[in-house]
């Protein structure tokens, strides 16, 4: 799904998304950023297949551990791809070996939790109901058995193992025959020099586009006092501040309409205090980074009397927020 012209990275259970995806060379990366970081140190390096099947339809990756550190080896449509997390820094690497190309993406971003079935069943043992069923024995490895439901539903089903500090298996509930396995485990010591980034790679964006360096954070901000509906434009340095009149969904949209890159970060208040990462999100579903005539939209949904701060830490943006008729 990586290619010259976009990077598309699709969710294992997003199936409206799938559809919309037409174009005729495209890799699925699914990287499973897996394992408890805390327990990692000192893990048994192994090898496995890794299976992702999606409404029955599967791929393998070849997995590669040691703990901190893993990689998976992949080929798809006659194109190879290359995915090397590192727990310790927080980072995922996406690489493609024939273009030379590499794009870095932090593992809690959206991008990971999107492309990452055990990510994706981390962040959501923060929002829904974890119930314990037990040990079982998955690929002759012991492992703890456990559900996570969401208003009753049962959503994800995990095995995870202690002594590879690693999930074996898990299924998605909610859509048929799909599921992430690992089979064919082998124990065995690994080069750590497969893990690092080649020199002579590229960094480029998620559209493929060479990295434009970003400026550091402004050293002061100069408060711009707003009200919603608000529409207008901002530069680096300024923060917009208001507070939601009421609880509906809003239509939050973004244009870059210069000829330089534009980042916003967006931070929500309540009673002084700012919300935390599960109301809210992580810091990298805040921010947003335009590109020359780019655009962005979102909706989201809001409560009264919350406030929301914009900070625009690079160049100039137009902003615009309305209330949505959904």
């Amino acid at each position: 799904m990586l290619t010259r012209k976009r990077v598309y990275l699709t969710m294992v259970n997003d199936n409206k998304k799938e559809k919309k995806m037409k174009k005729s060379r495209r890799i699925i990366v699914i990287c499973i950023i897996a394992a408890i970081p805390v327990l990692m140190h000192g893990q048994t390096p192994f090898k496995a297949e890794m299976i992702n099947a999606r409404q029955g339809k599967e791929t393998v990756y070849q997995l590669q551990s040691i703990g901190i550190k893993y990689r998976y080896d992949f080929e798809d449509s006659g194109m190879k791809g290359i995915v090397i997390v590192d727990q310790e820094k927080g980072e995922t690497a996406i690489l493609l070996p024939d273009e030379k190309f590499v794009h870095y993406t932090d593992i809690h971003s959206q991008t990971s939790l999107m492309n990452d079935p055990y990510q994706a069943f981390i962040y959501s043992k923060s929002r829904y109901d974890e119930k314990n069923i037990g040990e079982e024995i998955i690929a002759g490895y012991n492992c703890s058995k456990s559900e996570l439901y969401a208003s009753g539903q049962l959503v994800f089903t995990a095995w995870y193992s202690e002594d590879l500090k690693f999930i074996i298996k898990m299924v998605n509930e909610m859509a048929e025959n799909t599921y992430m396995e690992l089979r064919d485990i082998k124990e065995e010591k690994l080069r750590e020099d497969i893990f690092s980034i080649p020199t002579d790679y590229t960094e480029v964006d998620r559209r493929m586009r060479p990295i434009i360096p970003e400026p550091p954070a402004p050293e002061s901000w100069k408060e711009v006092r707003a009200t919603l509906p608000l529409k207008g434009e901002y530069k680096r340095g300024e923060v917009i501040s208001f507070e939601v009149p009421e609880s509906i969904y809003y239509k939050f949209i973004l244009n870059n309409n210069t000829d330089e890159p534009a980042k916003i970060i967006r931070i929500g208040m309540r009673d002084g205090i700012e919300l935390p990462e599960n109301e809210q999100g992580p810091l990298s579903y805040r921010t947003r980074r335009l590109y020359a005539g780019e655009s962005f939209s979102n909706v989201y949904s809001w409560e009264a009397g919350d406030e929301k701060l914009i900070q625009v830490h690079e160049g100039v943006i137009n902003i615009e927020i309305l209330p949505d008729s959904r």
